[in-house]
């Protein structure tokens, strides 16, 4: 692909975003905001989409019990009954020396259905995500004067994955699952320049650019989940991605851009290694090389890593109700660079569940979890800290 292919999306993150963050390193300022790390490339990638996987630190598959995520699609086929399974995200950002930002995403929501020996379902999850707000007040030399200006920048963007899906247990200890859909979605970006009224006059226009590109593209998953033993659960899955079309609405300038989106492979498991003591572990991986290539990345890291693990003690009760508690820990890589650095994520997870009705382990009624993480993102340019709270709230009937 050559550049003028790169329509102004690419032109925006890569110029206007950026020459933002190298004026604001020092003062960096987000207001109701992601990660300002997600302004770069598509945004940043979702991870476990439920409270379970975040307070253990995983990714979202192999985990004990009966469930339904988006990359998980083996561990619906041991679901007994109808259900729903909702999830909300409430977060802040903090970079150094600068100013906290919030944000509330909603990263997953499905429906699943068991009937005649086969489990379906439906899954909406979040893929990649940005939101995030920068300003600066740059000096404009006009020859015969300098012009003070304020300049905002803005980015705001969601990519989410729709899939249908159908699970089936092959034997008693080994489910096979698979859905398909598209990715939906859009990411907008937009600039404003004011001159200083006391420098240029009031009667000065402020400059304006902003653009929007709507995504989609066919997505899949496939896995396999395994109860090597009555203490053991393995899983593995894969996600396959279409090539990710960012078309411009018919407001935007630019031509449409064809995004290669990475195979992504995940693999985790469940240990019971005591009593009421569970432990899991958890690795997936992506090359995202092709992607930061058509979005002119050139600096980002190419194949990236998450790995988590965490322990869960489910001996705890109160008022005759299971109450699971758990710690973990993980990190990642971003998959594409901020101010030309590579970046990486850490946390220290936990949380705990509550097992409000129950018919028996793979046939909950109602369970809620919560899953809290405190951790940072740094690179060789830049450093935030950040908190999340996760909640899953999952219902089942007959």
């Amino acid at each position: 692909m050559t550049d003028t292919a790169i329509p102004r999306l690419s032109a925006l993150a890569a110029t206007v975003v950026l020459a933002a963050a190298l004026l604001l390193l020092p003062t960096a300022h987000e207001a109701e905001a992601q990660s300002l790390l997600s302004a770069g490339g598509l945004g940043m990638p979702t991870d476990a989409p439920d409270a379970r996987s975040r307070m253990l630190g995983g990714v979202g598959i192999g985990m004990s019990g009966s469930h339904l995520l988006p990359h998980d699609p083996a561990a619906a086929g041991r679901v007994g009954l109808p259900g729903i399974s909702a999830t909300m995200e409430i977060g802040t950002e903090t970079p150094e020396g600068g100013e906290r930002a919030r944000r509330t995403l909603f990263p997953s929501i499905g429906v699943i259905y068991p009937h005649g020996g086969n489990v379906f379902f439906a899954t909406f999850s979040g893929a990649l995500n940005q939101e995030w707000e920068a300003t600066a007040q740059p000096v404009i030399d006009f020859g015969d004067r300098e012009v003070r200006a304020l300049d905002v920048f803005r980015g705001r963007g969601g990519i989410s994955a729709a899939r249908l899906g159908m699970a089936r247990p092959v034997t008693d200890r080994i489910s096979v699952g698979a859905s398909i859909g598209s990715h939906v979605g859009s990411i907008e970006r937009d600039f404003r320049r004011d001159l200083n009224p006391s420098d240029v006059g009031t009667g000065v226009e402020p400059f304006t650019s902003e653009g929007i590109w709507r995504a989609r593209g066919l997505t899949a998953v496939g896995g396999v989940s395994i109860d090597v033993s009555s203490v053991l659960r393995v899983a593995g899955s894969v996600t396959w991605s279409d090539d990710l079309e960012l078309s411009p609405s018919e407001d935007t300038d630019g031509e449409s851009l064809r995004v290669p989106m990475p195979t992504e492979l995940r693999v985790g498991s469940y240990a019971t290694v005591a009593p009421g003591l569970g432990f899991a572990l958890s690795l997936q991986t992506a090359d995202w090389t092709g992607a930061a290539g058509a979005m002119g990345d050139e600096a980002a890291p190419g194949r990236v890593w998450q790995w988590g693990a965490g322990l869960e003690w489910m001996n705890f009760s109160w008022l005759e109700r299971q109450f699971p508690v758990a710690l973990g820990y993980r990190q990642r890589d971003l998959p594409f660079s901020f101010l030309g650095d590579a970046a990486t994520e850490r946390a220290f997870t936990g949380g705990f569940g509550a097992y409000l009705s129950d018919l028996d382990e793979v046939n909950p009624l109602a369970r809620l979890h919560l899953g809290l993480e405190v951790g940072s993102r740094t690179s060789d340019n830049w450093e935030e800290s950040f908190f999340r709270t996760t909640v899953t709230l999952r219902l089942s009937g007959g």
